[in-house]
């Protein structure tokens, strides 16, 4: 499939202004090949590449994090308050998800399966402590189920054809072009063995079926996803989708960009608001803990507050009520919502998004940084059963030290264990 091209972007920036430091090309912090946040990688694979990771200090405090023992239990779920509210997510009897399609897909793919990647890839129950074994950084972190650079071209068909019978095509044309977009780094820093478009992990979680709930796990660097089925219904969440750079420049893929508008949409929202909301939506115009209260940054998740380990976070509302907003603006709120859930398949989405929209007058919008056309910002929108996140970060293999405008990260979650399909499963419908 040609990968997707999401344009669209006119900049609206004064040309006679000086370019600001988050609005530099990408072209212009690629590191040289000595450059020690990528010295030696063109000698790596996965697994070298972490262990000689682990001897650096950032990285081994995130390596730490990482690791299986440090996973939170038992698992509660993202709240605002430490109590889970009850009630809040009803599942149809039929949502349209396209479970013949993936269970005939799942099953192909276990038909080209060894008894060893059987033994590796298949996990009990959606329930397994496994299942929230994901984590987006490019270091190889708990071995297990199908790692896809390390398989032939038939399996990684197969498991691409299980995400395209999964997702909508736009969702499945966007998770394609995040392995794509990962490939195109690996191309820039000369570490293709480190960072490819197959360098994600694949596990299975309960057998294929067309009632009972199953699910699975694709993951990797900048794009983590945790599908559950339960007959025509279905969960995808958390997810964790990103770029760096966040468009490819050429090549047989060039033009392809992320996320244009969650970060577009989301700035001409920001920009819209009274002067007075946009006070109350802002929680700073600094974005690093020099601004930040102590904790409220860091250097795996910078602002992020939904990322990897994160499963039984405490966040409090904060930010401005979207109830505040006119009706215009309350509709860019729900059209992002979209933007955030579109792999879902249409009528699948069409249940999530009224989900949303019966807790919109409890829905808050967040923002930190300024909001001119050249600023690196991030934002938030969190509700009782939505949890979004975008946020500019710095280089992790690109050299930019502070926030760039082509380094992106997005994380959407569903508190009160609506993560994992926990509330699907759990429920009694």
């Amino acid at each position: 499939m040609a990968a997707p091209k999401d344009s669209g972007y006119v900049a609206t920036g004064d040309p006679t202004k000086p370019r600001s430091d988050a609005a530099v090309p990408f072209r212009e912090i690629v590191p040289a090949p000595d450059h020690p946040r990528i010295a030696g990688i063109q000698h790596c694979d996965a697994h070298s590449w972490c262990e000689s990771r682990k001897k650096i200090d950032a990285p081994a405090w995130l390596i730490n994090r990482l690791e299986a023992k440090n996973l939170e239990k038992p698992y509660k779920g993202f709240t605002t308050d430490g109590t889970v509210r009850e009630g809040l997510y009803h599942y149809a009897g039929d949502e349209g998800a396209p479970i013949e399609k993936i269970t005939e897909a799942t099953t192909a793919l276990l038909g080209l399966l060894s008894p060893g990647q059987k033994s590796s890839t298949i996990f009990e129950s959606v329930d397994a402590d496994e299942f929230r074994l994901w984590s987006n950084p490019e270091l190889y972190m708990n071995p297990g189920g199908l790692r896809l650079d390390e398989c032939g071209i038939d399996i990684q068909d197969a498991v691409h054809a299980i995400m395209k019978a999964s997702f909508s095509s736009y969702g499945y044309e966007k998770v394609l072009g995040c392995c794509l977009t990962n490939g195109f780094l690996g191309h820039l820093v000369n570490g293709r063995k480190v960072l490819n478009e197959h360098s994600y992990n694949f596990r299975l979680f309960g057998q294929p079926d067309l009632e009972k709930p199953w699910g699975y796990t694709f993951f990797g660097h900048h794009l983590c996803l945790a599908v559950v089925l339960k007959g025509r219904r279905m969960v995808i969440g958390p997810t964790f989708m990103g770029a760096e750079p966040d468009r490819i420049d050429e090549g047989p893929h060039a033009g392809l960009r992320l996320f244009g508008t969650e970060e577009l949409l989301s700035l001409k929202l920001m920009q819209s608001l009274s002067l007075e909301l946009q006070e109350k939506a802002t929680l700073s115009k600094g974005m690093d803990d020099n601004y930040l209260p102590p904790g409220r940054w860091n250097p795996f998740d910078e602002r992020h507050l939904g990322g990897a380990r994160q499963d039984n976070r405490v966040v409090p509302f904060e930010g401005c009520p979207v109830s505040l907003f006119a009706p215009a603006q309350q509709e860019q709120i729900i059209t992002l919502f979209k933007a955030f859930n579109k792999y879902y398949p249409d009528e699948s989405l069409e249940h999530r998004l009224q989900t949303f929209k019966t807790h919109l007058d409890e829905t808050y919008f967040a923002w930190i940084g300024e909001f001119g056309d050249d600023d690196p910002f991030y934002y938030r929108i969190h509700s009782p059963v939505a949890f979004m996140e975008f946020d500019f970060h710095c280089g992790i293999f690109l050299t930019n030290t502070s926030p760039a405008r082509c380094h992106i990260h997005t994380i959407n979650r569903l508190p009160n264990r609506g993560d994992y399909g926990r509330a699907l499963v759990e429920g009694s419908n």
